[in-house]
């Protein structure tokens, strides 16, 4: 599931990433790297991606995108002066973006809201000093410039002559990478994806000297991950359900305009849900329903599952009717009937308690869940989408009322 769900985090930003590696390597786009505009374009892109961050309150994109211009500075006016720099920004550049994949930093008015932004200005400092040591030495009441010796140590082989170049740099990098594709699957992000995305980005830009121009296209296929991550995440936040993860009411309104001719809706409904939140609590409750979520996706068959809103979820069975659809409506029924809950006990301890014979483990117990689900056709009496969907709501009260724990079709 996380796997998937990283994958579709990954696609908004990952196309956009892929159309910038195009046109950096591609010859057909080489009257694009020659244009005269193209250098600014990063900065372009970056700029216009930390203002919409910033009035979507998302603080650490704004971060991203100023490491992402100041990488994008360095390499095209540091760099080809001072080449001693290089194995530095390839060291630090991929932690900085690794360190934002974390939520929204604290604010600047906290002393701990000063940290991030005090890193990066001591990082930015050390490669001026690298670059520039007899500006350093000025501006710094005569302390002596970091030694070149740093740069040097960073970018020598690892490996013995004749190998693969594998520096100490290129090591960094590789384990910020790492560490930024286990945190997109242990949590699946579009900010997240888009971090990850523009890492492997940076790494063009900064690594790839063969194609003159190349590096402008790779920042701003970076900027473009960002900015289709925002775009992605704000799709999420009006067609997805964020607790179950299924689409939500909004896109279920959009699903049933565009249907026509034969389809099937059903109407599912957790049977005993207020006694759930009653006496467990809405913890419990939300547990329940990403349960019955998980369950409804997988049995769904050709059905595109909705939470239509509360306990009640929504089946869409496009060109079927009531005899194709009822089986499947039967498996989803038993899929979440035969899942029992594990309910952990209030007074469950921190740490793991040693099994003890004769006793439940942890004061748990398991409870059985059940769903009553109503489903309708098209008819003379019903023709659209609203009214069809009515009489699934009808046909899912008379199950409540026959007893629960049943399908019923409308007449």
């Amino acid at each position: 599931m996380s796997l998937r769900r990283a994958l579709l985090a990954l696609s908004a930003p990952g196309g956009v990433a892929a159309l910038a590696w195009w046109m950096a390597r591609s010859q057909a786009a080489s009257p694009f790297r020659h244009a005269s505009w193209a250098p600014e374009a990063p900065y372009l892109v970056l700029g216009i991606v930390a203002l919409v961050a910033f009035c979507f309150h998302r603080i650490n994109l704004v971060y991203v995108a100023g490491v992402l211009a100041g990488t994008c500075a360095a390499v095209d006016f540091v760099v080809p002066e001072a080449p001693r720099v290089l194995p530095l920004l390839v060291a630090l550049v991929p932690w900085n973006l690794v360190l934002f994949m974390a939520d929204n930093p604290p604010s600047l008015r906290t002393a701990s809201g000063w940290l991030r932004p005090g890193v990066l200005a001591l990082q930015a400092a050390i490669l001026v000093g690298l670059a520039r040591p007899a500006l350093w030495i000025e501006y710094s009441g005569g302390f002596d410039a970091p030694p070149a010796d740093l740069a040097l140590a960073l970018g020598c082989s690892l490996l013995p002559a004749g190998w693969p170049g594998v520096s100490p740099a290129v090591v960094a990098w590789g384990l910020a990478a790492a560490v930024a594709l286990l945190r997109l699957l242990v949590r699946p992000d579009p900010f997240r994806a888009a971090i990850l995305v523009s890492l492997l980005a940076v790494a063009g830009g900064v690594l790839d000297r063969e194609a003159p121009g190349a590096s402008s296209w790779y920042f701003c296929g970076a900027g473009l991950a960002l900015g289709a991550a925002l775009v992605q995440h704000s799709y999420n936040l009006a067609y997805r359900d964020e607790l179950t993860g299924l689409p939500g009411r909004r896109a279920l309104m959009e699903v049933l305009g565009r249907l026509r001719g034969r389809y099937v809706l059903a109407m599912l409904d957790v049977d005993h849900f207020k006694n759930f939140n009653d006496t467990h609590g809405h913890d419990v409750g939300d547990q329940v329903l990403r349960l019955v979520a998980s369950r409804v996706r997988r049995a769904s068959g050709s059905g595109q599952p909705f939470r239509y809103g509360g306990e009640e979820f929504t089946l869409v069975f496009p060109g079927k009717s009531l005899e194709d659809v009822m089986e499947t409506l039967e498996e989803v029924r038993r899929a979440v009937e035969e899942t029992p809950m594990v309910l952990r006990g209030p007074d469950r301890p921190r740490q793991k308690p040693a099994p003890r014979r004769g006793r439940s483990r942890d004061g748990r117990r398991k409870v059985t869940l059940t769903i009553s689900i109503g489903a309708a056709t098209p008819n003379a009496a019903a023709r659209t989408p609203d009214q069809v969907l009515k009489n699934a709501d009808q046909a899912l009260y008379r199950a409540k009322q026959q007893g629960r724990n049943r399908v019923c079709a409308a007449g």
